[in-house]
């Protein structure tokens, strides 16, 4: 490191402190909200034929922090995760620092062994006793392995001959799941339309009885059943699946059954609920996201398997029989290269960043963690349900809370909802998000983070009350 570049990194981490200590401040909007073209105007996104010396890069720095959204603020409710907790943060910051790949066992050893403890660690508590799996870019990639997995399963000649003779086969998914499947069927050659979306009862978990009538009509209509997706935690009602009733249809017509944990996988840390997901331990495979509910800066997911050996078989790039391969040496079982069951090639130690909050908080720290957020979920129903300008649109199954403003005027409600959403964001007050789900608009409050207390949710519900007056008084509609 030079003395220019020492100077840049010791002045970048005080910009980076002092962004750190003013994140969590009330007082500090949750955003300097600017419309694309003033955005543009007022952040310099040129690169040009000559660099910049120190002082402008710092700049950018600084205007960059200022006009990002800031997700550890107390009102940053509208995703299904908020912020980072700082022991995550130095995993992540180690990571980057050493700068390592997670492809073999010589060029990342100590993370390689990090992670093999913390995937046994995670398979032991969905139940899958001779289990594995691999830290993933996402809940996206994680579904997507699944999916592959299954396929390579159902014929293992597929991933050397390809689909010509397998167009017919079919997932299986609630009308509530993840978009991420339609990725994965795009990818894989299974084709979009070959996903069925199976309804859903009244609160968004999949209809069992309906899953199985979709199962027995595609195989009249000479379709192959592959696979079939549950949802622990959907990402808008925050519904679980029956998981156990779904795991009985999916040996019956021998399917593949994948739980998207993506979300409400972390209820596996609670006592108190890990009940949601009875029956995970029935799944052929399972995902989680860390950097949800447990809080640790985004990726960090990964897919589990019940049964070892199948990431390996779905995912290896090294054929030895007629490409050796320079960076595998030991194939098989018995190596320790990680990169061998993985679609990436250069991989980020992830792990870092979960074992590090993992290590920090325990087992008994994370449970405390969980156990608060659902405990402001319910605070945060009561006061909705008590609160005559605002109604619940559907029952709370989790920390995700769907409610509206009620205005006036009942046909002006979608409206105005949206605008309150809008507002509090350009405002800067507090981001919440909105969406259409079972034919209604609804502004969604989702409870991930543990450090907000139960005067934030009321500045939150005041804000909407106050905002939804206003756009019920304009009545431009």
């Amino acid at each position: 490191m030079t003395p220019k570049e020492h100077e840049l990194m010791t002045n970048f981490l005080k910009l980076l402190m002092d962004y750190l200590r003013n994140n969590t401040l009330k007082d500090n909007v949750l955003v300097d909200y600017q419309d694309y073209d003033s955005l543009e105007k007022k952040f310099d996104a040129s690169i040009g034929k000559k660099g910049v010396v120190e002082d402008e890069l710092l700049s950018s720095v600084q205007t960059y922090m200022q006009y990002c959204v800031r997700t550890f603020h107390p009102q940053f409710w509208g995703t299904l995760r908020a912020g980072y907790n700082i022991p995550g943060l130095v995993g992540e910051i180690l990571a980057d620092i050493t700068n390592t790949s997670m492809s073999t066992y010589e060029g990342s050893p100590v993370a390689t062994l990090i992670e093999n403890k913390l995937i046994k660690k995670m398979t032991d508590m969905v139940g899958f006793d001779d289990g594995d799996g691999i830290f993933v870019t996402g809940g996206t990639q994680a579904n997507l392995v699944a999916v592959l997995s299954a396929r390579n399963t159902l014929d293992p000649n597929i991933k050397k001959m390809g689909l010509r003779q397998h167009q017919d086969l079919v997932l299986f998914i609630s009308d509530q799941a993840h978009y991420s499947y339609i990725s994965a069927a795009n990818v894989l050659g299974l084709g979009v339309q070959n996903i069925i979306r199976v309804k859903s009862d009244q609160l968004g978990r999949m209809d069992s009885g309906a899953l199985e009538f979709a199962i027995q009509t595609a195989i009249k209509e000479n379709k192959t059943p592959l696979f079939i997706g549950a949802t622990a935690g959907t990402t808008v009602l925050g519904a679980f699946d029956p998981i156990e009733d779904i795991a009985n249809i999916a040996s019956k017509y021998n399917l593949w059954l994948h739980v998207d944990g993506a979300f409400g996988g972390s209820a596996l840390l609670s006592n108190r609920y890990k009940s949601l997901l009875a029956g995970c331990e029935l799944a052929d495979s399972f995902s989680w996201d860390a950097h949800k509910m447990m809080g640790v800066p985004v990726p960090c997911s990964v897919i589990l398997m019940r049964n070892s050996g199948v990431l390996y078989d779905a995912c290896t790039t090294t054929d030895v029989e007629e490409t050796p391969s320079y960076v595998y040496h030991n194939i098989g079982g018995e190596s320790y290269d990680l990169g061998e069951k993985s679609l990436q090639g250069t991989r980020n130690a992830d792990v870092l960043k979960l074992w590090f909050a993992w290590k920090y908080y325990g087992d008994e720290g994370y449970e405390n963690r969980l156990n608060r957020v659902v405990e402001l979920a319910e605070y945060a129903e009561q006061k909705i349900k008590m609160t005559p300008f605002l109604e619940m649109d559907f029952p709370r199954q989790f920390v995700n809370l769907c409610f509206r403003y009620k205005p006036k005027a009942v046909e002006n409600a979608d409206q105005v909802n949206i605008r309150v959403q809008k507002k509090l964001m350009q405002k800067g007050q507090a981001y919440i998000n909105y969406t259409q789900v079972k034919g209604l608009t609804v502004l969604m409050l989702n409870v991930v983070n543990p450090l907000v207390d139960e005067e934030d949710i009321d500045y939150l519900l005041n804000r909407v009350i106050e905002i939804g007056q206003e756009q019920d008084e304009l009545a431009i509609f």
